[in-house]
Parts: C-alpha cells; sequence; structure tokens
C-alpha cells in the first residue's frame, strides 16, 4: 500500500469524525458557555477564550490588548491565553508551534479541577491540536485530539443536563413543600385553640406546682435552718468560746467514757495537765487583752503535738488538760516534754509579750489512780502543782510523788 493511500485513508477518518463535532461545535456556540468558580477569570481573558472557542478573526487584536508580561494570571487563565496563541499560530500554518502552545498548556492542567476543563473554553485545546496534527498528516494523534476534545464536550454536556435535572427537580421539591407547608398551615391553626387551652391548663399547673414547692422548700430551708442554729448551740456548749478548744463540762464527759472504755478494754490511760507559769503577771504587765491572745496561741501550738485520738481542751482560766488513750506513762511523759520545749522555743512577740514563756506539767496515769476520771484529774493536778514548787517550766510524773505528800493532799 502506497503512502497516498494510507493519506486517503485516513483523511476519510478524519472526515467521519468530523460530521458530529461540527454539530457539537454549533452546539455550543449556540448554548453559551458556563462560568465556574474553581478558578475565576478576568474580563479581558474571557472574552479572549469566547473569541477562541468562536474562532473569531479578533483573537489577535484582544491578546495583543492583555499586558501577558506584566500580568499576574492564575493556572486557568495562563491556559485561555496558549489556547489564544495557538490559535494564531495555526492561522499562520505554524502547526509544530501550535502542538508546542498545546503541550505547554496541557502541562497547566493538573492544577486545574477536571469540571473546569470540561468546559468549552478549555476543551477546545484539544481541537484546536486535533487540526494542527491533520494539517502535518499525523491522523493517529488527530484521531486521538479529536476523540479527547468529543468526550470533554459530552461530559461538559452530562453534568449541564444533570445540573439542569437538579435544578428542574429542586423547583418541584421547593413547590410541593409550599404546598405540604401551606397544609400544615391550615392544620396548625385549626389545633391553635386547642393547643391555647391546653398550655393554659399547662401554665396553671405548673403554677400550682411552683407555690406548692415554693412551699415545702421554704419549710425545708427553716428546718435546716433551726438545725444548724441547735448544731452551732451544741458546738458552743461543748467548747471554750476564747481558745475554740472543748470546755470543761464536756472534758469530764468525754474523759469519763474514755476512763470506762479503757477499763473494759484494759488498756492503758494517761492525762497532762499543764498550768501557764506566772500568767498573772502577764495580765498585770500586758493586760487582759494580750493574757487572752497568749492563751489562744498556747492553745494552738499545743494543739499541733496532740494525735488525732487525744482529747485537749482547757480546764478553766490558764490551765489546760490532754486525755491521752491507750498511752502509758513513757508515753505521756515524752509527750509533755515535747510540749514544754515546743512553749519555751517559741516567741510570743506577735501577741505582744516580750520575755519567754513557760508551763508547768503533771502527767498521771489510770493505774496509778481509781478507776474515775476525777482522781486522775486530781492526782494530775498534784503533780502539775509539785512541777510548780521545783521551780516551774518542768514536768512532774503523779508517781514520783511522795505517798506522806500524797496523803497531805488528800
Amino acid at each position: 500500500m502506497s503512502k497516498c493511500s494510507i493519506r486517503v485513508i485516513f483523511g476519510l477518518l478524519i472526515a467521519l469524525c468530523s460530521y458530529p463535532l461540527a454539530a457539537a461545535d454549533e452546539k455550543q456556540e449556540s448554548t453559551g458557555l458556563t462560568q465556574v468558580s474553581e478558578y475565576p477569570l478576568n474580563a479581558q481573558v474571557q472574552v479572549l477564550a469566547e473569541a477562541v472557542t468562536k474562532g473569531s478573526i479578533k483573537t489577535r487584536s484582544l491578546l495583543q490588548q492583555i499586558n501577558v508580561e506584566g500580568a499576574m494570571f492564575n493556572y486557568a487563565e495562563q491556559y485561555l491565553i496558549l489556547l489564544a496563541k495557538a490559535t494564531i499560530k495555526q492561522e499562520e500554518q505554524q502547526h509544530q508551534a501550535v502542538i508546542s502552545l498545546i503541550e505547554q498548556a496541557k502541562s497547566l492542567r493538573k492544577h486545574i479541577v477536571e469540571k473546569q476543563l470540561n468546559t468549552p473554553f478549555f476543551s477546545h485545546a484539544n481541537l484546536i491540536l486535533a487540526n494542527s496534527y491533520a494539517a502535518i498528516e499525523d491522523y493517529n494523534n488527530a484521531y486521538l485530539a479529536k476523540k479527547a476534545f468529543v468526550d470533554e464536550y459530552n461530559n461538559y454536556s452530562d453534568a449541564k443536563r444533570e445540573n439542569t435535572v437538579k435544578s428542574l427537580t429542586q423547583k418541584y421539591e421547593i413547590a410541593h413543600k409550599k404546598e405540604a407547608n401551606a397544609l400544615l398551615d391550615n392544620q396548625n391553626q385549626l389545633k391553635a385553640l386547642q393547643i391555647g387551652d391546653v398550655n393554659q391548663q399547662q401554665k396553671d399547673q405548673q403554677r400550682n406546682f411552683i407555690l406548692i414547692f415554693c412551699t415545702i422548700l421554704l419549710f425545708i430551708l427553716l428546718f435546716l435552718r433551726q438545725l444548724r442554729i441547735r448544731h452551732k448551740l451544741l458546738i458552743l456548749a461543748k467548747t471554750d468560746n476564747l481558745t475554740g478548744l472543748l470546755n470543761r463540762t464536756e472534758l469530764f464527759n468525754k474523759g469519763a467514757k474514755l476512763v470506762e472504755l479503757a477499763n473494759e478494754k484494759a488498756q492503758p490511760l494517761s492525762v497532762v495537765l499543764f498550768d501557764i507559769d506566772n500568767f498573772k503577771q502577764i495580765n498585770d504587765d500586758f493586760g487582759h487583752h494580750i493574757g487572752d491572745l497568749v492563751l489562744k496561741k498556747i492553745a494552738g501550738l499545743v494543739s499541733e503535738t496532740m494525735r488525732s485520738r487525744d482529747v485537749f481542751a482547757r480546764l478553766g482560766g490558764e490551765e489546760f488538760v490532754a486525755i491521752l488513750p491507750n498511752t502509758d506513762m513513757d508515753k505521756a511523759k515524752a509527750i509533755a516534754v515535747r510540749v514544754i520545749e515546743k512553749i519555751t522555743q517559741h516567741a510570743f512577740d506577735q501577741e505582744g509579750v516580750n520575755y519567754q514563756l513557760t508551763i508547768s506539767i503533771g502527767v498521771a496515769n489510770l493505774q496509778e489512780t481509781k478507776a474515775v476520771f476525777d482522781d486522775i484529774i486530781h492526782a494530775a493536778d498534784l503533780a502539775m502543782y509539785q512541777a510548780k514548787a521545783k521551780g516551774q517550766n518542768q514536768m512532774v510524773s503523779y508517781e514520783t510523788i511522795s505517798d506522806v505528800q500524797e496523803r497531805r493532799q488528800r
């Protein structure tokens, strides 16, 4: 088969393909172009694209009006400008230049969404490329380019048709919804009176419920207030107003219970009783207000040395008592020594006393006295007075007091 015969066969193939494509071009020109929003086109580039697509003779003059060198164009606009240049080169029969420009434009396709590439502005590149390939007798590439143009145009037409169907469907659905809403409005109007009556009944019920609830809540608040007042009164009845410690009455109540419990379980129990040395001189030198501050401070310092199970109380005046459950004499002495050291080492300048304060401590144990709390307190008191007689600022246990002294005190 000669080279001339091959050219004739490819020419016939191009002719057969050209008929439906020409009809597609006419349809494209009559329906207009779809503006997409993926890459916006400025006005000059859009007019240029329309001229290229319609084969207008104004393409060259329109391209010259655009400042291609100085302007900044997005990928879509660069694509269309290359397309316009290719159209001009095709008019000049420079088909290799056309193919080169179209290939440059195709390199930009990866930056442009497929929806925009299927529009006639952009798919026209394949038509220009097909004509140039046919002019240089490269009928295989001409056929492929023409087929790509048809495929993209069909995609564009399908998308446009689908959008039209969606638009009509949406309009129908909106109209249908309006009719349904109108029916619902009528039904709502018919039910409005019934709903109004029901709402009024509910409001009346809610108002009655709120009144009942508020009344009950008021009684509950008053009851809780009475409980708080009663609780505060009970605390006040058990505590010393100045130091916040247990008072004398509560001390003897708890002491009696702890002694009874210790006897039942055969456990040791000790009592530490101490008195602030020369407290009267503090009141005389600095006033009773300073004396009260000293009492509060000493109560706080000694409380820090007490254990959670210990009972610490103010016996009266400047005397304090600590009940130490499950504590033998040796442990009670150790606690008493720590208390003396804590008081001796503390400076009472902030309380207004400019000299060192001391305390005298007496310690007694349940095993050394009768099984009555009053007797343990009495024994600790005797030991405390013995500590004062020995020079103050020290601790004396009841077990060290001679029998003669004990009988004399009794």
